[in-house]
């Protein structure tokens, strides 16, 4: 079932979701408590401690400095650039586009739980995308039984000496060169020529039969970073000439290539780890590379790098390797990935291979261990931009190195990093002889103006954006009390269930608003979970919700490290003097209001004595609580 992404507030869909998805709400309440949200948005999103909380560049749109919040201690995310939030569920529905059945049982096999198998009730459309999925995994597992019988496809194995492990792992396959060979093996598996036609494998003809769209070629499965396939690319064994060396799956809801790409399921967690990406060109090449220990390497997937690629990229890393073929036209592809690199303002280098290499005939050539010593060689922007220019244009006629310095200044001056543009410009102005200030005021009007400035006149760049001011007016001591029932279950406890309070008894309609939503949820879902968690099921109105999002987002717990230094903190009870202090504060503040009014009535009636008796009650009140207070 997919539902629409729900703008600035927090998704609220698990009330539809439990008319059809039959899991007790106690046991998903369990499994939200349970659940390592930063471990799961973690893999990925490239995220960083700030606080109690975590950041990073949001998955849901392109940004450039971080917006996107993870409160572990709640269990929820935040982006205040485009409004996405909700919970771990909410994330793996909309990130990984599984139904919340899928995310609840994925989150349930990590945290490990066993939930039973229950009778399908999904909508037609997600039956429908769960099909062509289903087709996509049983033909993954056709073609890799059919590689296992096929001489063609062994014997490429063998002369491309791709090891056993590797074939296994990235589960390589083989069609056969029959017109009809996946086709009927498919059918016999139960799957329709509609469900077979959507998922790419065949092509329909006009008289409504349909044939292989992949034939005599080795099968590499393209899957989407969680793992589920999505794709395939297809390479050719055979000899005729006017068969394209390798086709894909055609675009679809599931396989988009300008944004896919290959082997990236496999790379997520080595490149968090090593903190930037090997991209390659093809597929054996990432497969030869992954073969020697470099699993954090991945290949674009049909297309040259785009923009898309880039911004997937960068929730894992901000550093990009190209390692692409050591020909003229790989060169060229470097050329222009590292262009689009600088533009989107990672970082990025360039490895050199051998003239006529690419990285799978350099490993099967020089070894594993000459391999990993060349890419350890890479060259800085700066390096391969001049290396590239001089290989086709005369540097030795002023007036063609003239062109070229200018022509490359320009793509220097393309990345938004202004930190990371002066450095370049630095090196640049080295290697090539020419002043910096020369290279900025050659560069085109509006770059010039803004490169050429001196450094006093240049605006420092913007700080990390940090949750917005309030989004309602309301008062410090109802924010005090909200926060502390938001963190803590069992202050809720006592101020619902001891105290018996009653949300009317704030002064801001907002405020009200959402402690009411807060204490209904306390009594109707008992339990020790904080109520904070529960913000994506709560039926609030935009106003609260964004408060609500706020408080959570812009307050810091008691920090876990007083304990590094022998201090024991009892988070509850700092809550709980919290919370007492907020209503302390609230109960003068009424009786303020009280007295305000009073002194009004006295002035009209100035011999009043019961108003007289009245108002020296309240400030003696008033002096209590202040006192208290202090």
């Amino acid at each position: 079932m997919r539902l629409s992404p729900t703008q600035g507030h927090f998704c609220t869909h698990h009330r539809r979701w439990k008319l059809t998805v039959p899991i007790p709400e106690e046991l998903i309440s369990e499994l939200r408590q349970r659940a390592d949200i930063v471990g799961v948005i973690g893999q990925y999103v490239q995220l960083r401690q700030r606080g109690k909380n975590f950041v990073g560049l949001c998955p849901f749109h392109n940004e450039k400095t971080p917006s996107f919040n993870v409160s572990p201690s709640l269990g929820i995310y935040k982006c205040f650039g485009c409004g996405k939030s909700g919970d771990v569920f909410t994330f793996l529905k909309e990130y990984a586009g599984m139904s919340f059945t899928e995310a609840v049982r994925h989150v349930a096999s990590q945290v490990g739980i066993s939930i039973p198998e229950e009778p399908a009730h999904s909508s037609q459309a997600f039956e429908h995308r769960r099909r062509v999925i289903a087709a996509l995994e049983a033909a993954c597992e056709l073609f890799q039984m059919q590689a296992q019988h096929s001489a063609d496809a062994q014997n490429f194995f063998r002369q491309r000496m791709v090891p056993a492990e590797i074939i296994e792992r990235f589960r390589l396959g083989y069609a056969p060169a029959q017109w009809n060979a996946t086709l009927q093996g498919m059918q016999e598996r139960g799957f329709s020529l509609e469900i077979l036609a959507e998922a790419g494998l065949v092509i329909r003809r006009e008289d409504g039969t349909a044939y292989d769209r992949f034939r005599h070629r080795l099968m590499f499965p393209i899957a989407n970073v969680f793992g589920t396939i999505i794709g395939f690319g297809g390479r050719y064994l055979g000899e005729d000439p006017d068969q394209p060396k390798y086709i894909n799956s055609p675009q679809s809801a599931l396989y988009d290539k300008s944004s896919t790409l290959y082997a990236l399921d496999r790379a997520r967690h080595a490149i968090l780890r090593k903190q930037h990406v090997l991209i390659v060109e093809g597929y054996m090449d990432a497969l030869a590379l992954h073969a020697i220990g470099l699993e954090h390497t991945v290949a674009t997937s049909g297309t040259a790098l785009t923009e898309q690629h880039v911004e997937v990229l960068r929730r894992f890393t901000n550093r990009i390797v190209l390692v692409f073929d050591g020909d003229r036209a790989g060169r060229d592809a470097a050329h222009r990935a590292l262009t689009l690199a600088l533009r989107s303002g990672v970082g990025v280098e360039v490895v050199l291979l051998p003239e006529g290499d690419d990285p799978d005939s350099l490993v099967r050539r020089r070894g594993a261990d000459a391999t990993k010593a060349l890419l350890e060689r890479r060259l800085s922007p700066v390096e391969f931009l001049i290396t590239w220019s001089k290989a086709r244009a005369d540097w030795s006629d002023p007036h063609a190195m003239a062109m070229e310095i200018r022509a490359l200044a320009e793509i220097l001056a393309s990345t938004p990093d202004e930190l990371y543009r002066e450095l370049l410009f630095r090196e640049f102005s080295d290697r090539v002889g020419v002043r910096r200030e020369l290279l900025l005021w050659s560069l085109p009007p509006t770059p010039k103006k803004r490169f050429g400035q001196r450094a006093q006149d240049v605006a420092p760049p913007p700080p990390e954006p940090l949750p917005p001011a309030a989004p309602a007016p309301i008062l410090p001591e109802e924010l005090e009390l909200l926060r502390a029932v938001l963190f803590s279950r069992s202050v809720a406890a006592v101020l619902f269930d001891d105290y018996l309070f009653e949300p009317s008894t704030l002064f801001s309609p907002v405020a009200e608003h959402l402690l009411r939503a807060l204490a209904e949820h306390h009594r109707n879902h008992p339990g020790d979970e904080p109520l904070g968690a529960a913000l994506p099921t709560l039926p609030l109105d935009d106003q609260a919700r964004q408060l609500a999002e706020w408080i959570v987002f812009s307050s810091e717990e008691p920090s876990e490290r007083w304990s590094e230094h022998g201090v024991e903190l009892d988070r509850d009870r700092l809550w709980q003097r919290i919370l007492d202090d907020a209503l302390i504060k609230l109960e003068d503040r009424r009786l303020e209001r009280q007295l305000h009014a009073l002194s009004e009535q006295l002035r009209a009636d100035p011999e009043n004595g019961a108003l007289l008796e009245e108002i020296a009650r309240i400030l003696k009140l008033r002096a209590e609580y202040q006192k208290r207070s202090s």
